[in-house]
């Protein structure tokens, strides 16, 4: 590979002027000067320093990413929709997985910023009063005021660009559709006690329900996985009352719903309409009605805001979530309109 000195030889200048030239300086350079060292580095197959740009304009083309959860698909997903953007600017992602740990997500922000990031994007929303919160939304407050780029993909507490999807609403039009279909015993499962973008959901489940004069009943706030909504129902049906219809946090959940349900002998959606929030691969699999989130479109928002050549890009506004409909839900029969009892 050719080194800066022998484009500078080439082109009969100083490894200064020549340095100018190709990292494009401000400094005069006349037109001759320039065009020789151009032609030069094209003739050497000369390519800049990305590690010597970077400390030069204390940025890099690298775009951090920090997820809650990596084995969760929705970040995945998420992870997934960053990296096509970047690609098609140059940039490259790194992803750091925080176990939705506010210390773990402020050691990984210092060191994707010591390693000069043009951007970091935050997956997952915060838990409110979880340890670090604070120092963490310090660091970051400050980051940001330095002029690295900081994007939160969901509801966070410290000062960024923010591109979310409304979480309450999502919830809140599926809940109305299970309500459509004929239900009334509606129960929402999941989630973390304090996780932001959970309870935006239980919030709109919960004014779907008190809009339809309904009584909200909310269970199983164990976590985001499958393990969580199959000991979830599987507390319910302990309890002896199967409900008509279960809306849950995300489709992982959903889909631990579902397992037991089937591994039991219940049917779906004969006996229980079952459906999610996040629209993830998992779900379509097993046909899951959902609350589809664009979460690939979502991280080539937050990759291509980052990129931008703009001093001050424009926040792009979220995408719009969308219900689509599997197989795991349908309109409620007579049999469901009884209160279910299950020895």
């Amino acid at each position: 590979m050719a080194t800066l000195r022998e484009v500078a030889e080439l082109a009969g200048v100083s490894v200064a002027t020549a340095s100018r030239v190709l990292n494009g300086s401000a400094h005069p350079v006349s037109s001759d000067v320039r065009d020789s060292v151009q032609t030069a580095a094209k003739t050497l197959g000369y390519t800049p320093s990305a590690a010597a740009q970077a400390l030069k304009q204390q940025r890099s083309k690298i775009i951090g990413v920090i997820a809650s959860d990596i084995l969760d698909p929705y970040f995945a997903e998420l992870a997934r929709g960053i990296e096509i953007e970047a690609a098609k600017s140059g940039y490259v992602t790194i992803l750091a997985n925080a176990n939705r740990d506010p210390e773990q997500e402020r050691t990984k922000f210092r060191v994707l910023r010591e390693h000069q990031a043009s951007g970091i994007v935050f997956c997952g929303s915060d838990i409110e009063g979880a340890p670090g919160t604070a120092e963490l939304a310090r660091d970051v407050n400050m980051a940001v005021r330095a002029g690295t780029r900081v994007v939160a993909l969901a509801p966070r507490g410290f000062d960024s660009t923010k591109i979310i999807i409304d979480n309450v609403e999502a919830s809140y039009e599926l809940t109305r559709y299970m309500l459509s279909l004929g239900h009334r015993r509606v129960t929402f499962i999941g989630g973390v006690p304090g996780l932001t973008a959970v309870e935006q959901r239980a919030d709109g489940y919960r004014r779907a329900m008190f809009e339809a004069q309904l009584v909200p009943h909310v269970v199983g706030r164990t976590g985001m996985r499958q393990e969580s909504g199959r000991n979830a129902i599987a507390g319910i049906v302990a309890e002896g009352s199967l409900p008509e219809a279960i809306v849950c946090a995300n489709d992982e959940i959903a889909v631990g719903v579902l397992a037991y349900l089937w591994t039991s002998g219940y049917r779906t959606p004969e006996d229980v309409s079952v459906a999610g929030i996040g629209g993830t691969r998992g779900g379509a699999v097993f046909g899951l009605t959902t609350m589809t989130l664009p979460l690939v479109e979502l991280g080539g928002l937050a990759a291509r805001y980052i990129a931008s050549a703009s001093a001050q890009p424009s926040v792009p506004e979220p995408p719009r979530f969308e219900l689509s409909i599997g197989s795991t839900t349908a309109k409620a029969t007579s049999g469901q309109a009884r209160s279910q009892q299950f020895g």
